[in-house]
């Protein structure tokens, strides 16, 4: 998986030029310094090969030439994806062998397919890439493939083995305990050599990072399959041409053989991560496409209320449900399958949860009389969450000056979290009947209060009841 642009050569040989590299060792592996020590870290299945660069050193290049790369790429700003991409990574990261790299994940906003890793642990996804991935199980085959080149030091080896193999092995003495001769191996490897420094692997490495990849994503709860999985499909869609950079790559029906092969020494666990609701919210909001069954809900709503017939009933709550996640990560919940999920304008974080035939608008205001409204607030000076929650509950009442608490404030539990209940009444402004609202609240992880608001008529609440209790009961708060 590299990226083979002349643009990203340049950079890295000009960082390699300009850096004061010192040199601590020359043959075999190092010790860490300054992070976990080698017992506290899993032990690759493959030794990182002779290096003229310290693992200190591997960071400090990777690091500048991360920085010059940032400026000179179009780095995607989309916070919800980046975030998604970085925990994914993070989780495979925590599995590395070896040294203790400070990994590091960005996202290139481009459709190419493509990922690369420089030294030290600094790894760009191309948003194609996760935009060609059929699940998060794939998506972190490729980040695994590409952790284990920074784990393995495969980038820094190159470069010394380049090096080595223009000056001969005469050199080792003359190197050793001389710092300014660093800079003199990187800058005789210069010119075309230098793109096959830090970017480009033979198929050993290729070969090597897809098993100690693999091994990463199963101690991660990921199956490794979906490694192989991903070169697969990419190329039956590209046909007998495969994407470009499959090309300096095993053979995809050799590296499922040999995953394969693999996977009786490997602890994949019963019921490996694939499919996730965070991974085809990310995919939905790069391709632009609407999710269907997954854990977004299409933006519909909200509808004109003439359209509603007079005194219908909408249909009762679906007994298959799916799930919602915010965008920003500050809650998720199940929510009926029949039900639609609806944005007023731009805004992501206050939603109506609704049967069709149970929302609308009238003039500013949108209105449910069946369903939830769900979000959240930043905070208005209340010293705590009990006057938080009260200030809320007011402005509700405010709003429906006919409505009523009909039952003050209740301390909950939202799975370890405090929180409030307020049941509130009165006659719908839609339908004239009687409705009964529960309002729940708590706080966010940030500080901000969290709000679902349970509607049904009172003649219906019976029947929602259940429906609200598994919406409340699954409930989740980061």
């Amino acid at each position: 998986m590299r990226n083979k642009s002349g643009l990203v050569w340049r950079l890295l040989l000009a960082v390699l030029l300009g850096g004061q590299l010192a040199c601590s060792g020359l043959l075999g592996e190092r010790s860490s310094s300054g992070g976990v020590s080698g017992s506290a870290r899993p032990a690759p299945h493959f030794r990182p090969g002779f290096n003229l660069f310290s693992p200190k050193q591997d960071v400090e290049i990777g690091r500048q030439s991360a920085a010059e790369i940032s400026q000179q790429v179009q780095l995607l700003r989309d916070e919800a994806i980046v975030n998604y991409v970085r925990q994914v990574g993070s989780r495979l990261a925590a599995k590395a062998p070896g040294e203790d790299f400070p990994y590091q994940f960005n996202v290139i906003a481009t459709r190419e397919v493509n990922a690369f890793a420089l030294p030290g642990g600094f790894i760009f996804v191309n948003a194609g890439t996760i935009a060609a991935a059929k699940n998060e199980g794939e998506l972190a085959g490729v980040i695994a493939h590409e952790i284990t080149h920074v784990a393995l030091r495969h980038g820094t080896n190159q470069a010394s083995k380049a090096y080595l193999a223009k000056a001969g092995l005469g050199i080792l003495g003359s190197v050793a305990g001389d710092d300014s001769d660093l800079g003199r191996i990187v800058e005789s490897v210069g010119g075309a050599g230098a793109n096959m420094l830090f970017l480009k692997f033979g198929r050993t490495a290729e070969r090597q990072a897809d098993l100690e990849g693999a091994r990463i994503m199963a101690e991660a709860g990921y199956d490794p399959r979906d490694m192989a999985g991903f070169f697969k499909t990419l190329q039956a869609e590209s046909g007998q041409r495969g994407p470009e950079f499959l090309s300096d790559h095993p053979d995809p029906g050799n590296r499922v053989a040999s995953i394969n092969e693999a996977l009786p020494s490997l602890p994949v666990p019963k019921n490996p991560v694939r499919n996730t609701s965070e991974f085809q919210q990310v995919k939905a909001r790069l391709t632009g496409q609407p999710l269907k069954g997954s854990s977004e809900p299409e933006r519909v709503g909200p509808r004109n209320p003439d359209d509603i017939q007079a005194g219908a009933r909408p249909q009762p709550p679906a007994a298959e449900y799916r799930e919602f996640r915010a965008r920003d990560g500050s809650f998720a919940f199940q929510y009926p399958q029949n039900w639609d999920g609806l944005a007023s304008g731009q805004d992501e974080t206050n939603l109506i949860f609704a049967p069709k035939g149970a929302y609308g608008q009238r003039g500013e205001a949108v209105y449910a009389t069946h369903g939830i409204f769900v979000g959240t607030l930043a905070a208005q000076g209340q010293a705590n969450l009990e006057a938080a929650n009260a200030a809320f509950v007011q402005q509700q009442v405010n709003v429906n000056t006919d409505f009523r608490v009909q039952r003050p404030p209740q301390r909950i539990n939202f799975n370890g979290r405090q929180g409030f209940a307020t049941v509130v009444a009165g006659p719908s402004p839609v339908t004239g009947v009687t409705e009964i609202d529960v309002i729940y609240t708590t706080a966010t992880a940030d500080g901000r209060l969290f709000y679902l608001i349970t509607i049904a008529p009172e003649d219906e609440f019976q029947k929602y009841q259940p429906t609200f209790e598994r919406i409340t009961g699954n409930l989740r708060l980061e």
